[in-house]
């Protein structure tokens, strides 16, 4: 009989260290937005993980590297939605430059909605040293992508405006995280994607 990594289509399980590392993260997240950064401690995020304070420091060397890992994975995942959805919006027959990037606004808003927490953690500016830098530096990750989709460099004031779309995702990011209910953020969702379509027209 074949043994499990032989069978084909068996999914093997995760690793011991694999386990405890993602244990790690979840505590993490949820010290992090139940207390902020600044007062979350690592007793706290290994005792809720129910792990020890070596293991902490062997997978991430200390509380800030959990919050940048956590931060990383929140920016993969809002990206991921916004790429899906323009690509969605492509596979469909779209090409208009604002229409594509308001369907990418749209898929970015109902992810922050899904990751609110996170969202209302890392859009508030509270982390490590350096975090702010970081940031910044995917503030214009963010810039530079959605002005090859606008195409800024065809438009008069091109540049400006993508800027001015791109912090006003943001922002928007932020409400719809702190919207009272999943129907308010819905509402707020479709208000943000209106006015930035308005704002980018030609």
């Amino acid at each position: 009989m074949p043994s499990m990594s032989e069978t084909p289509g068996a999914t093997a399980a995760p690793s011991r260290a694999s386990v405890t590392r993602t244990a790690l993260l979840d505590s993490g997240r949820a010290v992090f937005v139940d207390l902020g950064y600044v007062d979350a401690s690592v007793t706290s995020i290994v005792e809720r993980a129910g792990a020890s304070v070596g293991s902490l420091y062997h997978h991430f060397g200390g509380k800030p590297d959990i919050f940048i890992a956590l931060y990383e994975q929140y920016e993969a995942r809002v990206s991921c939605a916004a790429a899906e959805a323009v690509a969605a919006a492509r596979d469909a027959g779209e090409t208009d430059p604002v229409e594509l990037f308001v369907h990418g606004a749209r898929g970015y808003l109902r992810q922050s909605r899904i990751d609110k927490d996170l969202a209302g953690l890392f859009l508030q500016g509270d982390g490590p040293p350096g975090f702010n830098t970081l940031r910044r530096r995917m503030a214009a990750e963010w810039v530079r992508q959605n002005s090859r989709l606008i195409r800024a460099d065809e438009r008069h004031n091109g540049e400006a405006l993508v800027t001015v779309l791109t912090t006003v995702s943001g922002a928007a990011g932020r409400e719809v995280a702190a919207a009272e209910d999943d129907a308010a953020a819905d509402v707020l969702i479709e208000d943000f994607c209106e006015l930035l379509a308005r704002v980018a027209a030609p």
